[in-house]
C-alpha cells in the first residue's frame, strides 16, 4: 500500500507585526502500509484563515494519536479542534499562555469521556511583545512529541518524553488529573523551532539532519526531516513543523 502524504503547507509573511515575520512548513504522512494517519497538524501560520481570524499571534502542534481501532485518531482530531478554538476566544490575548493549558485539559475530558482515545500533543503559541520588541513563544506538551529549539548554543529539546517504550505515561484522554508541562521563551532572527511527532524524531532528530551552519528553507527541512525519518526505517506516521524567525525586512531564505 502506497503511503499517503500530506501536500507541504508554507507560511506567508506575518504582516500585522512590527519587526519579525516567520517562515514555517508542515508536512505529515502516514506509514506505509497504513490505511490513516494517526497525526495532525495544526498550522494557523501567516496568511492562513485560522491565522487571519485571530491576528493575536501563530498557533502550531503535532498531535500523535496514541490508541488503536481509529481511537488515536479521533482523539487527535479532537485535541486539534480544541486548540484551535483559542483563535476564536475573546479572552485570548489577557489568558495566554494559560488558555493552552485550558484547550488541552479540554480536551483530555472530551476524549477521556467521548472517544476512549489517547493522544501525545505539543503545541506552541509564537506572538509579538511590541511593548519590549520581542517574539514570545509558549509551548505545552503532553506524551512523546516534541518541541526542538536551535539558537546560538545549537539544538536542544524543550520537551520531555512522558513514555516508556511505546506506552505513554501521560496523555490527552488518560482521565481527570492530567498534568501538562509548558514553557516560555523569547525568539529571536535566525532561530528556528521545530515540532516533530516520535515517527520523526526517532528515526530523524533534527540535529542530525539539519545542519546548524546552514539551513535549508523552512519546506524542504520538512520534506528533509520526513524523508530521512522514512529512509531510515521509521515505521510509524511522520510529521513535523519548521518554523524559522527573520527580520521584517530580511529577503527570503537562499534555496539549496
Amino acid at each position: 500500500m502506497a503511503t499517503k502524504e500530506s501536500p507541504i503547507r508554507c507560511s506567508g509573511e506575518s504582516t500585522f507585526w512590527n519587526d519579525f515575520r516567520l517562515d514555517c512548513a508542515v508536512l505529515s504522512a502516514a506509514a506505509t502500509g497504513r490505511p490513516h494517519n494517526e497525526d495532525q497538524c495544526v498550522f494557523a501560520a501567516p496568511g492562513s484563515p485560522e491565522a487571519e481570524a485571530a491576528e493575536t499571534g501563530y498557533l502550531f502542534a503535532v498531535i500523535d494519536g496514541a490508541t488503536e481501532g481509529g481511537k488515536g485518531r479521533s482523539a487527535a482530531r479532537e485535541t486539534a479542534t480544541s486548540l484551535l478554538e483559542i483563535l476564536d476566544d475573546p479572552r485570548r490575548v489577557e489568558l495566554r499562555p494559560d488558555l493552552m493549558l485550558y484547550r488541552l485539559q479540554d480536551a483530555n475530558d472530551r476524549c477521556h469521556r467521548f472517544i476512549e482515545g489517547r493522544c501525545a500533543a505539543t503545541a506552541v503559541w509564537i506572538w509579538e511583545e511590541p511593548a519590549s520588541s520581542s517574539l514570545v513563544a509558549s509551548w505545552v506538551h503532553v506524551g512523546d512529541t516534541r518541541l526542538y529549539h536551535h539558537g546560538r548554543a545549537g539544538w536542544k529539546c524543550l520537551t520531555k518524553d512522558h513514555a516508556k517504550g511505546r506506552i505513554l505515561d501521560r496523555a490527552v484522554g488518560q482521565g481527570p488529573g492530567l498534568t501538562v508541562d509548558s514553557g516560555r521563551l523569547e525568539l529571536q532572527p535566525g532561530e528556528r523551532l521545530v515540532l516533530a511527532s516520535d515517527g520523526v524524531w526517532k528515526s530523524a532528530p533534527p540535529g542530525s539532519v539539519l545542519s546548524a551552519e546552514s539551513f535549508p528553507t523552512a519546506a524542504d527541512s520538512v520534506r528533509l526531516l520526513v524523508g530521512n525519518a522514512r529512509l531510515n526505517g521509521s515505521r510509524d506516521d511522520t510529521s513535523a513543523i519548521v518554523i524559522a524567525v527573520r527580520t521584517i525586512d530580511a529577503g527570503p531564505e537562499p534555496e539549496h
